[in-house]
C-alpha cells in the first residue's frame, strides 16, 4: 500500500511538472511572438530569431511555424472570408466555386483584379463595358473624357414646350433629353417621364429672409481650367463665383467652396477627388441644414474640333450638360453604391433642362447619365454640371452663370417644367 501511495504521488508530481514545463514553453513562445511583434520584424528576420535558429534551429523553426500558424488562425477567425484562399490552388475541386461564389458574387473587386494582371486586352474583352472605370481610366479620367459627340439638342433656335402627354413616352424622353454612357442602362422605371416632371421640387425660399444659405457650389475637380483669354485661362472657381453671385440677385444664399480636390501635395491627383469632396460636402450639408440645392460644377473635356458656345442676350455663352449618376452598371444595380435620391436627381435635371429648353433653347446640351453616382446621394436636389469645355473661354462659361441662376429659381419657386 505504501508502495502504491508512493508510486501515485510519484506520477502526481511528475505530472505536475509537465505541467508547469508545458506553462513555461506556452509562456515563452508568448514572449517571442511579442517581442517580435513589438519589434515590428517579422518571423525569421529579426535578429531575435536569428539568434535562436543559430543556438536551437530545431526549436526556432518550430516556434516560427507556430507563431505563423497563430496568427493565420486568428485572421481567418476574424475575417473567415480570407481563408477561402486554401482552396485557390489550380487542381481544387473548389476552385471554379470559389470564383463564382465568392469573386464574381459576394467580391467582383478581387476577380477584376486577378484578371486585370493577365492584361488589359485580356481584362476588356472579359468584362467590357461592366468593369468599373477606375481600373483603366487613368488619374485624370473619372467623369469627362473626351467626348466625340457634343450632345446638342435638336432645336431651331425658338423656346419648346413639352407635354405630359410627349414626356411620358420613355423613347422620346430618352432620344431626345439623354444620352447614355455605354457603362451603363436605364429602365422605364428610372425615366417614368411623368413621375420626374411632376415631382415637387420647390422651395420656400422666404422661410429664411435669403439669410441662410440654400445652394452649395463646389467643384470636386476644382483644378479644370478654360482656353486662355489675354494671357490667363481661369478656372471652375471663377465660374462657381460668378454663380454665387447671379444667385444672390434673386434673393438665394449660396456656399461656394473653392477647395481644390483633385490635387495632392500640389500635384494633380484624381484618384479619391469624389471621396474627399464628398466628405466635405456631408460635413457643410451637417452645418448648414438649410441647404436644399447641392451644385457640382466642372469643365468638360471634347474633340478639339468642338466649340460648346451659343448666344444669349447677345453674349457668348458657353453650352451647359447636366450630368447624372445613376447607381447602375449594363450587368445591373450597384448595391454598394446606392442612392436613395436618384429619382429626385434624375426629376432635378430634367426638369431644369425642360425649363431651359422653353426659354433658352440652345443653352442646354443633353442630359449625361453615367453609371456610377458622384456624390449625388447627398441631396435631392443634387447635379453636377459641366460647364464648357476646354475650348471655351472663362468669360463664356461665366457668361452661362446668368441663364443657369434664372432656371434654378424658377424651378425652386415652383413653376412648371411641363404643359399639361
Amino acid at each position: 500500500m505504501i508502495y502504491m501511495e508512493r508510486s501515485r504521488e510519484d506520477m502526481e508530481q511528475s505530472f505536475s511538472r509537465m505541467g508547469r514545463m508545458v506553462e513555461i514553453l506556452l509562456i515563452c513562445v508568448f514572449v517571442v511572438l511579442w517581442i517580435t511583434m513589438v519589434s515590428g520584424s517579422k518571423p525569421g528576420q529579426g535578429s531575435l530569431w536569428r539568434e535562436l535558429k543559430e543556438k536551437i534551429p530545431l526549436q526556432a523553426e518550430m516556434i516560427k511555424d507556430a507563431g505563423i500558424n497563430l496568427i493565420r488562425n486568428a485572421r481567418n477567425e476574424l475575417v473567415p472570408v480570407l481563408s477561402y484562399e486554401n482552396y485557390l490552388e489550380e487542381d481544387s475541386l473548389f476552385l471554379p466555386l470559389f470564383r463564382y461564389a465568392l469573386q464574381q458574387e459576394m467580391f467582383p473587386v478581387q476577380q477584376y483584379s486577378v484578371d486585370y494582371w493577365e492584361g488589359v486586352d485580356n481584362f476588356s474583352s472579359l468584362y467590357s463595358d461592366a468593369v468599373p472605370d477606375y481600373f483603366t481610366e487613368s488619374d485624370d479620367e473619372s467623369v469627362e473624357k473626351k467626348k466625340k459627340d457634343a450632345g446638342t439638342m435638336e432645336t431651331t433656335g425658338v423656346g419648346t414646350s413639352y407635354t405630359i402627354r410627349e414626356l411620358s413616352d420613355y423613347d422620346f424622353l430618352l432620344n431626345h433629353f439623354y444620352i447614355v454612357d455605354s457603362t451603363t442602362t436605364m429602365t422605364r422605371e428610372d425615366l417614368n417621364g411623368e413621375k420626374l416632371v411632376t415631382q415637387d421640387l420647390s422651395v420656400d425660399m422666404g422661410e429664411s429672409g435669403g439669410k441662410e444659405p440654400l445652394v452649395l457650389i463646389y467643384h470636386t475637380h476644382g483644378s479644370e481650367t478654360y482656353k486662355e483669354e489675354k494671357g490667363k485661362s481661369g478656372s471652375v472657381l471663377d465660374v462657381g463665383k460668378t454663380l454665387k453671385k447671379e444667385l444672390a440677385s434673386y434673393g438665394i444664399t449660396a456656399i461656394h467652396d473653392t477647395s481644390i480636390y483633385d490635387q495632392v501635395n500640389g500635384e494633380l491627383d484624381r484618384n479619391a477627388a469624389y471621396d474627399y469632396a464628398g466628405d466635405s460636402v456631408e460635413t457643410t450639408l451637417k452645418k448648414n441644414p438649410s441647404i436644399q440645392v447641392v451644385l457640382d460644377l466642372h469643365r468638360d473635356s471634347v474633340e478639339d474640333s468642338i466649340h460648346l458656345v451659343t448666344e444669349v442676350d447677345g453674349k457668348d455663352t458657353a453650352q451647359i450638360m447636366f450630368f447624372n449618376g445613376v447607381s447602375r452598371l449594363k450587368s445591373g444595380p450597384l448595391t454598394y453604391l446606392e442612392n436613395p435620391n436618384k429619382s429626385s436627381n434624375l426629376a432635378f435635371s430634367l426638369q431644369m433642362q425642360l425649363l431651359a429648353a422653353k426659354y433658352y433653347p440652345d443653352f442646354t446640351r443633353k442630359i449625361y447619365i453615367k453609371g456610377y453616382r458622384y456624390n449625388l446621394h447627398l441631396a435631392k436636389r443634387a447635379v453636377l454640371i459641366e460647364v464648357g469645355a476646354q475650348n471655351n473661354t472663362v468669360t463664356e462659361a461665366k457668361n452661362a452663370m446668368k441663364p443657369l441662376a434664372e432656371m434654378l429659381y424658377r424651378l425652386l419657386s415652383g413653376e412648371k417644367a411641363y404643359e399639361e
